[in-house]
């Protein structure tokens, strides 16, 4: 049940799978399962199979019990989506017309002793490597069971890479987060549950758009997690920053270029493939055997960079290193950097306009320059050891 569902591409593929969810009803039905049970009984995972939802309530409609009914209160009563529940009334309404009658529980009056609410998970974020790679971590007390954690590793490029569950006790947890989760360059700070659970959320949708399967107990961890919700603005920093704080004050924008003397920026850098051809024209450029003067050779270079800066960035790629400077700040900011943090949020803000090769934004030009740079040293290292193979004389 954990394990995410094909998307289903056919019509007699949506019957078959509506069959086999109905026979796994019944079944937990002839089993005694409680009506409020019974659907979990079933391999149907609503945020794995969404596409199945309002054909499964018009399939439940066409069997006329008051079991079925009871059933689809119990979905009516959890349901948030506004198709969903005008399909769940037009089926009870079905329901009726058909002579079936249930008893419906209208009563205000609270059970005497009411379950205690799950305490808040814990949360945890790590700061986000080169290639867009963050850690995840939830964790949850059990009562006399000590901790449920749940450990992921997600990519703002490739969605889920890595999903476990595990037991901890709570000493062992720390010692987990110290010692095999955190270090000194990527450091995991503690973060809001639910807003560690929204991301993780993101994610999990961000791999299905990639028609990438979810990683097995994805659903069933998310589903524990059902009262946890995430009700504020994203991204979390603009908790403690506002935008206006940092929006238009040139000298913060300015010094953005810095964080990349820092860690994890600092190995920050553009894929090879996305540059290669920018690295190729500068190193034409720097060997032409075009007599230019100094001030025209580093003209024609410069353009080169501005060109890459326009053609790097269009709007998703710009909006995907918003979201990373953005995710960053508040791991600065947890980590005693709020100067830092400011910086990077200025230069993220300033990534809500597209980025300009006449005043580019100074973070972004840097790491471009970063990135051209790293692969123009490579090629060189090469070429030296090259020669030096090529001057080897073999007796």
């Amino acid at each position: 049940m954990g394990k995410a569902k094909k998307e289903l591409t056919s019509d007699q593929a949506v019957r078959d799978r509506l069959d086999q969810i109905l026979a796994e009803i019944t079944a937990a039905q002839d089993q005694g399962v409680p009506t409020q049970e019974v659907l979990k009984k079933t391999s149907f995972n609503p945020e794995e199979e969404p596409s199945l939802a309002l054909p499964l309530i018009d399939a439940l409609a066409r069997v006329p019990s008051p079991d079925t009914a009871q059933i689809l209160l119990q979905i009516l009563g959890e349901a948030g989506d506004k198709d969903l529940i005008k399909a769940i009334k037009r089926a009870l309404y079905k329901l009726r017309q058909k002579g079936v009658r249930w008893e419906e529980k209208t009563t205000d009056k609270k059970p005497a002793l009411t379950p205690p609410k799950p305490p808040e998970p814990e949360g945890y974020l790590s700061a986000i490597d080169s290639t867009g790679s963050r850690i995840i971590v939830l964790a949850r007390p059990v009562p006399q069971r000590g901790l449920v954690v749940v450990f992921s590793i997600v990519s703002d490029k490739e969605g889920i890479q890595q999903f476990t569950v595990g037991k901890f006790s709570k000493r062992n947890f720390r010692g987990f987060l110290k010692n095999t989760v955190s270090s000194e360059d990527f450091p995991v700070i503690q973060a809001p549950g639910a807003y560690c659970l929204q991301l993780l959320k993101e994610a999990g949708a961000f791999t299905q758009s990639l028609s990438k399967a979810l990683p097995q107990g994805y659903g069933e961890a998310v589903r524990q997690f059902s009262d946890v919700i995430w009700d504020k603005p994203l991204p979390l920093i603009y908790q403690f920053i506002k935008e206006d704080e940092v929006k238009d004050l040139p000298h913060l924008l300015k010094d953005s270029a810095h964080l990349h003397e820092i860690m994890p920026f600092s190995t920050w850098h553009l894929g090879e493939q996305e540059i290669a051809k920018y690295a190729e024209r500068i190193t034409e450029a720097e060997q032409s055997r075009i007599v230019l003067r100094p001030d025209q050779k580093e003209a024609r270079i410069n353009a080169i960079y501005r060109h890459a800066l326009g053609e790097l960035f269009p709007e998703e790629k710009r909006l995907l290193w918003k979201r990373r400077l953005e995710e960053m700040a508040y791991v600065l900011l947890k980590t005693g950097k709020q100067d830092e943090a400011r910086e990077a949020l200025s230069a993220a803000v300033d990534l809500n306009k597209p980025v300009s090769a006449i005043e580019p934004n100074p973070f972004m030009w840097d790491l471009l320059l970063k990135s051209i740079q790293i692969i123009l040293e490579t090629d060189q290292e090469k070429k030296e050891e090259e020669q030096k193979t090529s001057l080897i004389i073999t007796p």
